[in-house]
């Protein structure tokens, strides 16, 4: 062995060279085979050289990315870290390798040493800014084929350097088909990981181009696909990213494609097994015709809207004031129906005034109605005695959903027809402080003995009107059900729903 001497006269030769250093090939290969064998201080001399005179041995370009990454292993630092410091130089050689050199990259991204960290990540900003398309599909594919210790990391890294996109990948500001690139990839990333992680990356989505966010994040429900009822994960695709579209809409993208989709959706709904899929869809389908609706859009899924309300409704609705024991209703898909069929029913009021549906549609409202009273006195007579925090919650779920469907029917059945577009959706209203006091409204007069009011003095007799207002808005504290009621309070429909599982989809 020539050692340390004996290389640096191999580099002599081959940087006097110059544009003919291809024609040394023997010093190269001995620098490449000094690697497996040499000492500290020659690996360290083979880091920098290699990338050196990379471009000028195309025949050995392999062996040299090999042995430069054999050095990104050695336990040394030194050696290490000089070693990583050259992979970019090899994609300056080579742009070929960019993608692969990403990927390698991304690999390294979990190392325990902070510096040799930084270092790894500085070479992908590098690459980041080389070839944008290459170096994301290389660590995307580390993010959705590596195992989670790799795939991690690089998804934190991707996401970091897209939210300053400005600093670390300013191509993306004007290049309008990296923007469409960098959608696609963040949809394949979507596609193995949980709804929460997805939110995530529709909120690093709607930064790229807020402009062109509710287009690009619309292609990510993919509607171009047919609707098939029986595929779980279709369903619950749409479900879950929907509200993150509705999230980023504008008065400049208007949702007509989604209510296109519904169109097609709502007349084979029936054929959908799951019901929490249905609630989740028909709530999907509520907020967006909350977002925007205009008359061309409500021709396109309103005859689908009615019957599927109808669906609902029960078939023969009995006359009679009184309700002893009223029939199990879907009060949490009548809500989101009920609301659909109101916004949409007002940019066409012509459907709601012909004879055969009045005639129709009415009776079965008036019973609609008269159950929800029903539904609210169950429901009252239930509040006797302690209840549990998640009782209570429930409880103002319930009394919320119900609350809701009887004014979106009243308005319906009204003359003139009066139709409800601010309705505030049960199950968005937050129930992180509802407690049996605030829970107290709904308890029955009877269920408990009422202190004597103390006497009220002439100066109290009179209250300003803005402080009795203040009180009752105090009181009312309702929250959303994200699902069907609990089989525990009598009258309701559907069995208590706990914590919604993590999807992958």
């Amino acid at each position: 062995m020539e050692g340390v001497e004996g290389l640096y006269k191999k580099f002599g030769v081959l940087a006097d060279a110059k544009d003919k250093a291809g024609e040394y090939e023997e010093e190269y290969l001995s620098i490449l085979s000094t690697i497996s064998n040499g000492s500290d201080a020659e690996k360290r001399l083979c880091a920098s050289f290699i990338p050196r005179f990379f471009k000028s041995f195309p025949n050995h370009q392999e062996a040299a990315f090999n042995a430069q990454l054999d050095l990104c292993e050695e336990e040394e630092a030194v050696i290490r870290r000089e070693a990583i410091k050259g992979l970019p130089d090899l994609c300056k050689a080579d742009p070929k390798l960019v993608s692969r050199m990403s990927s390698v990259l991304s690999q390294l991204l979990p190392i325990e040493c902070h510096l040799d960290q930084t270092i790894v990540k500085h070479c992908l900003v590098q690459l980041l800014k080389q070839d944008t398309n290459a170096a994301v599909a290389g660590i995307v594919n580390q993010i959705v084929s590596g195992d989670e210790s790799v795939g991690v990391p690089a998804r934190n890294f991707f996401l970091e350097r897209l939210a300053d996109s400005d600093k670390y990948i300013p191509a993306l500001q004007s290049d309008e088909k990296l923007k469409i690139f960098i959608i696609d990839q963040l949809d394949h990333m979507s596609r193995g990981g949980t709804y929460e992680e997805f939110v995530e990356l529709m909120q690093v989505a709607g930064g790229i181009d807020r402009r062109k966010t509710v287009k690009s994040l619309t292609k990510l429900l993919q509607m171009d696909l047919p609707f098939d009822p029986a595929n779980t994960e279709q369903l619950e695709r749409f479900a879950m990213i929907l509200p993150s579209v509705l999230k980023h809409h504008t008065k400049t993208n208007n949702t007509s494609a989604i209510l296109k989709y519904f169109g097609s959706l709502l007349p084979v709904f029936t054929q959908i097994q799951s019901e929490e899929h249905k609630i989740m869809l028909l709530q999907g389908l509520a907020e967006t015709v909350q977002s925007s609706i205009t008359e061309e859009d409500a021709a396109l899924c309103l005859d689908g809207i009615y019957s599927l309300l109808l669906t609902y409704l029960p078939e023969n609705a009995p006359t009679d004031d009184e309700i002893e024991d009223p029939p199990s209703l879907n009060f949490s898909a009548l809500e989101c129906l009920l609301y659909a069929l109101n916004r949409a029913a007002s940019q066409v009021p012509a459907f709601l005034k012909e004879e055969s549906r009045m005639t129709e549609i009415t009776p079965k409202l008036n019973f609609v109605l008269r159950c929800c009273t029903c539904f609210a006195k169950r429901l009252k007579g239930s509040s006797i005695g302690e209840d549990t925090p998640d009782k209570v919650k429930l409880k103002t779920k319930a009394y919320k959903t119900c609350n809701n469907t009887k004014e979106l029917a009243r308005g319906l059945i009204s003359t003139p027809l009066s139709y409800k577009s601010d309705t505030n959706f049960s199950w968005k209203v937050d129930l992180t402080n509802v407690t049996n006091r605030l829970f107290s409204p709904l308890v029955s007069d009877t269920t408990s003995k009422r202190a004597p009011k103390p006497p009220v003095s002439p100066s109290t007799k009179r209250r300003r009107p803005s402080d009795s207002t203040s009180q009752r808005r105090a009181q009312q504290v309702y929250a959303p059900p994200q699902g069907r009621y609990s089989g525990n309070i009598s009258g309701a429909n559907g069995k208590e729903e706990g914590k919604r599982e993590r999807k992958r989809y």
